[in-house]
């Protein structure tokens, strides 16, 4: 079985570090901008592959009926769970542990008003299946985000970045150690030669309500690792699914495809 990277551990760290109320503010911003909602109010938020628990919690704070947090990652429901009890336990906030390839699972999941998946499907190992489960978890005019890697070419080729991560995965610790030093250097003087003060774009990243090294070591581990063009995606879920294109946010390099589909019902 190909060694899996610890996404957990990495959540565990960045909440140790990275999370503030400014980054959870970020990470509410981010989510009304995308699904263009001022406020989650009578809705319920099934956050898929919930990693620290910032989505949920920022979806709690945006005023939802209901959220159900899940992630396969022991750690990473740990997390979440650290975030729940810090905000009071609130009732109406359940964490479970389970993945989004397993069908069973899903299938005993509730409908929700709002699916939340960003960045999730591609490291299950079995992408298109974990993909094919979002639809039927959406209550009619249901809202879908996913985020899916963009699929490159090139000399970083999505195939080349699948045997770094790979190689990633199999070293030991000193591996492991080096390869993330060689990677967040690269990124540290790239930042220099483009005339950028490296320790200002560290200490104010804050895309997603994320951490800089936080979000680099995530991409460099980040395995099982699977991606897909932006038009792949829409295919699949208009196509097959039927889902209409609320909104969409694509890329040009190797970060995510960002799409909001609605499971449209019209009136007879």
């Amino acid at each position: 079985m190909e060694k899996q990277f610890d996404f957990g551990k990495n959540w565990e760290k960045y909440l140790d570090s990275g999370f503030d109320k400014s980054r959870l503010g970020k990470a509410a911003s981010s989510m009304k901008k995308l699904l263009k909602l001022e406020n989650f109010s009578n809705k319920i938020f099934l956050d898929i592959g919930c990693g620290s628990g910032i989505f949920s919690l920022a979806a709690l704070q945006l005023g939802a009926k209901q959220i159900i947090s899940i992630d396969v990652d022991e750690k990473a429901v740990e997390c979440c769970e650290m975030l729940k009890a810090a905000s009071g336990n609130p009732l109406n906030w359940e964490i479970l542990k389970g993945s989004l390839a397993d069908k069973k699972f899903v299938s005993s999941l509730p409908k929700a008003d709002i699916v939340y998946c960003w960045g999730v499907a591609h490291h299950t190992g079995k992408m298109w299946l974990a993909l094919d489960n979002l639809p039927f978890l959406l209550k009619r005019n249901g809202l879908l985000v996913v985020a899916i890697y963009n699929r490159m070419e090139g000399f970083f080729s999505s195939e080349r970045w699948a045997r770094i991560k790979r190689h990633y995965n199999r070293g030991n610790f000193l591996t492991k150690k080096t390869m993330e030093y060689f990677y967040l250097s690269y990124n540290f003087l790239r930042l220099v030669i483009r005339f950028k003060n490296p320790f200002k774009v560290i200490r104010n990243y804050k895309a997603r309500g994320m951490a800089w090294k936080t979000d680099l070591i995530d991409w460099l581990g980040g395995y099982p690792y699977e991606y897909a063009s932006a038009q792949e995606v829409f295919e699949f879920f208009h196509d097959k699914h039927k889902l209409q294109m609320a909104n969409i946010k694509t890329t040009n390099y190797s970060g995510c495809n960002q799409f909001v589909f609605q499971k449209k019902v019209t009136s007879l």
